[in-house]
């Protein structure tokens, strides 16, 4: 019952900074949603077959995704679902746009390369829906959404270390993988850009097996201490402690998880304290309060 009170709170009544917060991280979520939808659709226009399926790709035929206009039309859906229910046309907009925005990605990623900087918005798009399906209230909605996405964050970070350990062992966090996996980057940078060059911090790893092996050790303890998000105390700290790590992961790899840097930022900070406190300060409450109204 703590682990739930700290997740949702459901008891607790939200301050106008509060709502205000929340439909910005809405807006973010969903914006988010409608710009990969467009990028897939886009780039699925370019494909014209499954090499590796992927998702629901596995379990039924999305064929018809290829050498057509479905991958427009699929965004173009998405964009008009997450908006009609972001608008509160309709309660049931985001549940349509999740799945389509999983059909758009089975068929952008059908050649068998998947990457994880999307899985986040898509789990929090999955959220909100489930919250717009479940609950009539705004306000249990909102506490709802953000207990699933602080859950899923923890969960999601800690499995992904248990799944190191799983596949590698101990052994994962060997300085040795590190140089590997910069050389790998530096060659696919310098096919894209036609150049590359290592960074100081980059020439500091390279240069030093403990300093690899350190890195790796960090990365890998920060995953499995996600779990710490589920508590209130500790949520700050551990959401800093990702942004940290993702930051260490683009300035020695070169790969970001933009989106997901941008989540993380929105859930790590009190932003909804600062937004009343701001309020008070300058005498804006009134404008706020109604504003929240308005949103809620």
């Amino acid at each position: 019952m703590k682990l739930l009170r700290n997740l949702f709170d459901f008891e607790r009544e939200d301050s106008p900074g509060e709502v205000i917060f929340f439909k910005l991280f809405e807006l973010f979520v969903v914006a988010s949603a409608v710009v990969l939808a467009w990028e897939w659709g886009l780039y699925t226009l370019r494909l014209s077959g499954i090499v590796s399926p992927q998702g629901i790709a596995r379990y039924m035929e999305i064929e018809f995704m290829f050498d057509s206009m479905f991958p427009v039309l699929t965004a173009a859906l998405i964009t008009a679902c997450a908006g009609a229910t972001y608008f509160r046309f309709n309660r049931y907009g985001h549940l349509a746009a999740f799945f389509l925005l999983h059909l758009q990605f089975a068929a952008r990623h059908s050649l068998g390369k998947i990457p994880h900087g999307a899985n986040m918005v898509g789990m929090t798009l999955l959220g909100l829906a489930l919250a717009m399906i479940i609950f009539r209230d705004d306000r249990l909605r909102r506490r709802f959404t953000l207990g699933y996405t602080y859950f899923f964050v923890g969960l999601g970070y800690v499995l992904a270390g248990c799944s190191k350990l799983v596949g590698t062992g101990l052994d994962w966090v060997d300085g040795r993988h590190l140089w590997l996996w910069v050389y790998e980057k530096s060659v696919d940078n310098l096919a894209k850009l036609g150049t590359f060059e290592l960074n100081p911090l980059q020439e500091i790893v390279l240069g030093s097996y403990a300093t690899a092996t350190l890195f790796l050790t960090i990365g890998l303890l920060t995953e499995l201490c996600a779990v710490l998000v589920w508590w209130k105390r500790t949520r700050s700290a551990a959401l800093l402690a990702l942004i940290a790590m993702h930051a260490g992961i683009y300035f020695v790899m070169n790969i970001a998880f933009t989106l997901s840097v941008y989540q993380l930022l929105l859930l790590a900070f009190p932003w909804a304290v600062w937004l009343d406190a701001l309020a008070k300060r300058f005498e804006w409450m009134g404008a706020v309060e109604q504003l929240s109204v308005r949103f809620a």
